[in-house]
């Protein structure tokens, strides 16, 4: 791109719209807690049952047995799905992992069953009755041990190709008049979504919405 002759004022040197404290649409019902979320449009199908999951307490192994006879009996209790009854299921197309363990644990948390009932109170508590048995395996959970015999991630069409470099590195390092070499390290920071993980399906006819 070449430019031959001096820029122009545009509409953003108008200054109606950059630099103005413009009042968010949506910030008076998120700062009241009144903004509605996926899950809460409750009118877009009656009599909505609730599902919860429940999480794998370790982070490598297998599920040993899985005891569902007290959560069945619960109060308000539909339904219990678990690898076992869901059919097979597959990784999808972003996972790495099955979208529920068993009898194989892939990580922390990994689903390994869904609770369904007619409340979120009743589906907690119900999940709350499975009793798990688990068997750890040996897993790998230091990152920079693993660094140099980690798989090469491959590019999947988003900004360019996964894995880069330019230049010479080293050899720049070693003749720079003036280096620094230190180490920083940040905590885990994360993005404190407003929105809950949940979501609200609809079946239409043998359509699921």
């Amino acid at each position: 791109m070449r430019f031959d002759q001096p820029a122009t004022t545009n509409p953003i040197d108008q200054g109606k719209v950059v630099g103005k404290p413009t009042p968010r649409i949506d910030g008076p019902l998120k700062t009241t807690g009144t903004a509605p979320y996926a899950y809460e449009h409750h009118g877009a199908t009656a009599d909505p049952a609730i599902g919860f999951v429940v999480g794998a307490a370790i982070a490598k192994g297998r599920i040993k047995s899985m005891d569902l006879a007290a959560a069945r009996k619960a109060p308000g209790v539909l339904a219990i799905v678990t690898a076992q009854n869901a059919g097979k299921l597959g990784k999808g197309s972003k996972n790495t992992a099955k979208l529920l363990a068993g009898p194989e644990v892939s990580h922390y948390h990994q689903a390994v069953a869904v609770v369904v009932a007619t409340t979120f109170e009743n589906a907690r508590a119900a999940a709350a009755l499975i009793d798990i048995k688990y068997e750890t395996a040996p897993g790998r959970f230091h990152l920079a041990a693993e660094k140099p015999h980690a798989p090469m991630a491959k590019g999947d069409g988003m900004g360019g190709k996964a894995q880069t470099k330019v230049g010479d590195f080293d050899a720049a390092f070693a003749k720079a008049p003036v280096t620094l070499d230190a180490s920083y390290t940040t905590p885990d920071q994360g993005h404190a979504m407003m929105e809950p993980h949940a979501t609200l399906a609809a079946w239409e006819g043998r359509k699921l919405t």
